[in-house]
Order: structure tokens, then sequence, then C-alpha cells
């Protein structure tokens, strides 16, 4: 092979897997269709709330529209199968990567009001929480002043 020959190959040059295919333009047309109508859907979707279905519903639209591009303008669709199979698996990967996020982002704050008393110490975590500690300071407070008024209790509130 001459090295003009290898440097058409390494730069966009026909190879022996090449093949050369040419969609018309109605396919186009109704790729672009497809795509209008996947962006409706996507407003559509956005007026309603579907709670925690909200993200699974926007990812399974872009997700679609994405293929759609993928396939018809980037000839996925026409190509190797097994390019199809990448693309597929990164799809899948993409997938497993944001259900991992999701668990952490869909549980934050649900420990708070746990959390919220922590030890005192670390060296005795099993001695009282601050909240404890605080309640004990305000009483041992209150024993040493005899004689001083006692606060009045704070009105429930209905």
């Amino acid at each position: 092979m001459s090295h003009d020959a290898h440097a058409a190959d390494a730069h966009g040059g026909h190879g022996a897997d090449f093949a050369p295919h040419v969609l018309p333009i109605s396919t186009y047309f109704l790729t672009w269709v497809a795509l209008i109508v996947l962006t409706v859907i996507t407003v559509a979707a956005s007026y309603f709330n579907f709670g925690t279905w909200n993200v699974v519903i926007a990812l399974v639209i872009a997700t679609t529209k994405a293929t759609v591009v993928a396939a018809i303008f980037m000839h996925l669709r026409y190509d190797l199968k097994f390019h199809a199979i990448i693309f597929s698996f990164s799809l899948i990967f993409l997938g497993v990567f944001i259900a991992f996020t999701m668990f952490d982002t869909e549980t934050r704050g649900r420990t708070d009001a746990t959390e919220k008393d922590r030890p005192v110490s670390v060296v005795t975590p099993f001695a009282g929480g601050k909240e404890e500690r605080d309640l004990k300071e305000r009483l041992e407070a209150k024993e040493k002043k005899p004689g001083a008024p006692e606060a009045a209790p704070a009105p429930e509130h209905k």
C-alpha cells in the first residue's frame, strides 16, 4: 500500500468495509416530523406532575430522540451491527449510572431528623446526644439558682 493510499484510508478514505448509502429526502423529512412530535410530547409532559416518574419519562423521551438522531443522521441504522451494539450498551451503562445517582439524590434529607441529635463525643457515642446534653444543662442551671422564678411554659400552638 502506498503512502497516499494509507493516508486516504486513515483520513476518511474509502476502505474495504465502506458501503455508501444515500437516503431519500422523505426519510429525512419523516425523521424531522418524528423529532418535532417527540418535542411536542416533551413539552406536553412538562405540564403534568408524574411525581417520581417525571425524570424517568423525560429520560425515555430524550433517549428516544437521541436514538432517532443516531439511527438516521449518524447512519447507525445502516452501519455494522457491531456499532449498534456498542451504542446500545453505552445507553445501558448511562442508565445504570443515572439510576445509582438517583438512588442518592432521591434519599437525601430522610435522615436529617435522626442525625441532628448526634453524639456529643465520638469517644462515647452512646452517652447521649446534643439534645439530651442541652436538656441536662438547663435542668442543672435551674437547680443551681434556688428561689429563681421559673420561666413560664411556652404556649401550645394548635
